[in-house]
């Protein structure tokens, strides 16, 4: 016959059968790596009842406080778990949160090894293993050992998983970027771009024929548009035409930090505070139209800033006030103005090798900025019944890259993708024009061209060659 005896050992259990014939028996509790935390502990049987020391008891107790907690075996990145997807596991920054801009963060042990480690793993493995009560029988009974839980429902090894306190800590990568020296190759015909509002009062004279935008297409654009504020108020979130990495120099430009809070303040405004809202940003959008910017990165980040209030502005109004007028698309113009004064293209781009990671980041979030305010004007001027023109002065810049180029989180890797990049384009890079109607539209060699580039594109990318589509067809 024989007895079940449960063992608790803290916030452990463990059933051990013990023959019934056993007056009692010594139970050593064994750690990993030969590890003794307690021997010759005393069960003395009385009737169907089992007594214990109560100093035994206390010193278990003990053990088991300082005994260090193993961390739960939790793999994925704390973004993918808190959205209940699942995360490819790339080390240091998941696709996911690459993708969305975000900081991705694993489950780090006290001794700073991940927890998704094989090594880590095998460890926890071989010390639950290793803890398992070995009960010595005293008396005429043979000796006994008991490995492990056993259930006795199943008669196999069940497992209690330990809980422990979960660190939030994350290693951070450190990329080493430097925006002070960045060589870009100044735009000739930027004030094109500058006097771009002025077309639609010019057309009749220029006899330009205007683009045909059906309704659909402004609203599909519309929501693509609406959908960039939002993004600023998650933790993390930038929209596709601001470089993760662009904001990872701390403190960043203060243009860009103001406007990350004030659009939060925006869409999450109480009721009562609309007056203090507008008069801010109103304020900070004047402050940005003087020009106070320098470096190249300063530059970039007004535009984006501006860019962004008035994208907020038109699509989420606060009330009967709007920030969204003539004059203030004009401002937008001649930021873009300054932007491609300063340059959209790499000088390494045009001989085919490549640029410094520095530089790229900035020229293709310039050219993503640029483009970006191209579509929300056609937007605007389609609200408002004026004429969309063909941008021939965006011609000749080049279309967004890969995503993986876009995602890279450290220089080796960016270095990699680019070389590769290069490869695939030895005959020249994709440029924007190439999206629209010519005489070639719908040829197999500028078809190919097309489907390389979409293969590799993120969803910026495949949002502006959608809208090309539409206008433009493919």
């Amino acid at each position: 016959m024989w007895k079940w005896v449960w063992i608790f050992f803290g916030a452990e259990q463990r059933e051990v059968g013990i023959p019934s014939s056993a007056s009692e028996f010594h139970v050593a509790l064994s750690g990993p790596r030969g590890t003794t935390y307690c021997t010759n502990l005393n069960y003395l049987f009385h009737g169907p009842k089992v007594s214990f020391n109560i100093d035994v008891i206390a010193n278990l107790k003990s053990v088991m406080k300082n005994r260090k907690q193993p961390q739960p075996r939790k793999k994925a990145c704390q973004g993918c778990t808190a959205a209940k997807v699942r995360c490819d596991l790339e080390k240091p920054s998941c696709s996911r949160c690459r993708a969305r801009g975000k900081q991705c963060r694993y489950s780090w042990g006290s001794d700073g090894q991940d927890l998704g480690d094989p090594a880590t793993l095998a460890d926890r493995v071989s010390l639950d293993e290793s803890l398992s009560f070995q009960p010595i029988l005293t008396g005429d009974s043979t000796a006994f050992a008991a490995a492990g839980f056993l259930s006795p429902v199943s008669g196999q090894t069940s497992e209690i998983l330990p809980t422990g306190p979960e660190s939030g800590a994350t290693p951070t990568v450190d990329t080493g970027l430097d925006f002070n020296n960045i060589d870009l190759l100044p735009m000739t015909d930027a004030e094109e771009i500058r006097d771009r509002w002025l077309q639609t009062y010019l057309y009749s004279a220029t006899e330009e024929v205007p683009k045909l935008f059906s309704l659909f297409t402004v609203q599909f654009v519309t929501c693509v548009l609406r959908s960039y504020p939002c993004r600023l108020i998650e933790d993390n979130g930038l929209p596709p035409f601001i470089h993760p990495l662009q904001l990872s120099n701390k403190p960043i430009p203060g243009t860009m930090a103001n406007c990350i809070s004030l659009v939060r303040m925006w869409m999450n405004r109480v009721a009562g505070s609309e007056e203090m809202i507008l008069s801010t940003v109103k304020q900070e959008m004047e402050t940005i139209s003087r020009g106070d910017a320098i470096s190249d990165l300063e530059i970039l980040c007004a535009f984006q800033a501006y860019l962004i209030y008035l994208i907020t502005a038109y699509f989420f109004p606060i009330g009967n006030t709007s920030l969204v007028d003539d004059s203030s698309l004009i401002t937008m113009h001649d930021l873009a103005f300054r932007t491609a004064k300063a340059g959209f293209t790499c000088k390494a781009e045009l001989s085919h090798v490549a640029p410094t990671w520095e530089s790229w980041i900035i020229a293709s979030s310039k050219r993503r900025t640029l483009l970006t305010m191209y579509l929300f004007t056609n937007v605007y001027n389609f609200g408002k019944g004026i004429p969309n023109f063909l941008s021939k002065e965006l011609g000749n810049i080049l279309a967004p890259e890969s995503k993986v180029l876009w995602e890279a989180s450290d220089r080796l890797s960016w270095t990699k993708e680019y070389n590769r990049y290069l490869s695939n384009w030895q005959n020249g890079m994709l440029q924007i024009s190439e999206l629209w109607r010519s005489p070639e539209t719908g040829s197999e060699a500028k078809r190919k061209r097309i489907e390389r580039w979409l293969q590799a594109t993120d969803e910026f990318g495949m949002m502006l060659f959608a809208v090309c589509a539409h206008i433009h067809g493919c």
